[in-house]
């Protein structure tokens, strides 16, 4: 189970403008052609070895990547950048929160922390399009990296693909988040899977991310389904559990309703499974939400083979064993009157 998506919550998108779809690779976006620029100056270091020092914060600075050499690159969601990238480092001298925006900046950005070495990825992004009316499109903004006391963090510029250009950064501290549980509940089914690890072949629940492709097959009910699992990201992050839950709707119209809630950034959709693993290139509807931000998706859909579909939303340091809860309404077996035995109707009623 594995793949991609932008960091955007509460997201309903239909089957016909896809951002993202239920494959292995991250999508692929068109670049963008960057405004005339300030000229800024260059503000940042070249590396961790000469990282440019940030005194206190809040802090702002603005600068260039332009002139500089590619030395980092960090995959959330998108990997292969060839951007030139400065650095920035903080002495943490206290437990703090903080944000570290990009948005503001003049071309196709991507932002990243490390702690204490390269490589100790603690937070990362290449576009969020929660940024307020920033000067171009695909801008990046971290809204929260916990920095511990006696740790130094490096903050990197960096840019998508090969984008290099001007850039304003601000650091401002916020609110630490509350930490998220979410506990199975006691009429929850175990989904079966372990956590995922370094190294680990995906071969159960991980649907058209399998070969062969593996699921879990729900059985209808009049009742709530509820399943409880675990997901994250593995192999230094290229990789993410994929869960896909089987249903074959027999009505000849099936409103369902999927719930979700996650200990981490979560996308949830269903995929038509009709053309087969082959021919499966995108979900017919998703949403996108926050850790312990519960949401739902509720669909109108034909009769045939459908999957429910749960995975991480980007792939930034998720452990293995961050549970969910997925919860399924809606789905009832109806069999048709023309192709029913009198002894098939009968069990219906039993």
């Amino acid at each position: 189970m594995k793949f991609a998506t932008f960091a955007v919550l509460a997201i309903f998108v239909a089957a016909t403008a896809f951002a993202v779809s239920p494959s292995n690779s991250p999508v692929e976006k068109d670049p963008i052609t960057p405004p005339v620029m300030p000229d800024f100056g260059r503000q940042g270091g070249e590396n961790i070895g000469s990282a440019a020092p940030i005194p206190v914060i809040p802090f702002s600075d603005s600068g260039t990547t332009i002139g500089y050499v590619d030395d980092y690159d960090e995959q959330c969601p998108y990997t292969g950048s060839t951007s030139p990238d400065v650095v920035y480092s903080y002495v943490a001298t206290q437990d703090i929160c903080v944000s570290v925006s990009l948005c503001n900046s003049f071309y196709d950005t991507k932002v990243y922390v490390y702690e204490d070495a390269v490589g100790n990825l603690v937070g990362c992004n290449d576009d969020n399009f929660d940024c307020v009316n920033p000067p171009v499109s695909f801008t990046s903004w971290i809204p929260e990296v916990i920095m511990l006391a006696g740790h130094t963090y490096y903050v990197v510029v960096d840019g998508y693909f090969g984008a290099s250009g001007n850039y304003v950064m601000d650091i401002t501290e916020v609110e630490c988040p509350t930490p998220c549980v979410v506990e199975c509940p006691p009429d929850g089914i175990d989904e079966g899977e372990g956590p995922c690890y370094d190294g680990y072949v995906d071969m159960y629940n991980a649907g058209c991310n399998s070969v062969p492709d593996t699921y879990v097959y729900v059985a209808p009910s009049t009742e709530t389904i509820t399943y409880c699992g675990l997901n994250g990201n593995y192999d230094n992050n290229s990789l993410r559990d994929t869960d896909w839950y089987w249903m074959d709707l027999t009505c000849e119209t099936n409103t369902i309703t999927l719930c979700v809630e996650a200990e981490f950034p979560v996308i949830m959709g269903f995929v038509d499974m009709s053309p087969g693993c082959d021919n499966i290139t995108s979900f017919y509807s998703y949403v996108i939400a926050g850790e312990c931000e519960p949401i739902c998706l509720t669909e109108v859909l034909p009769p045939g083979p459908w999957c429910a579909f749960v995975s991480t939303s980007d792939w930034l340091n998720i452990p293995c064993d961050s549970d969910y809860v997925l919860t399924i309404d809606g789905y009832e077996s109806c069999v048709p009157v023309e192709d029913a035995s009198w002894g098939s109707i009968k069990a219906l009623y039993r």
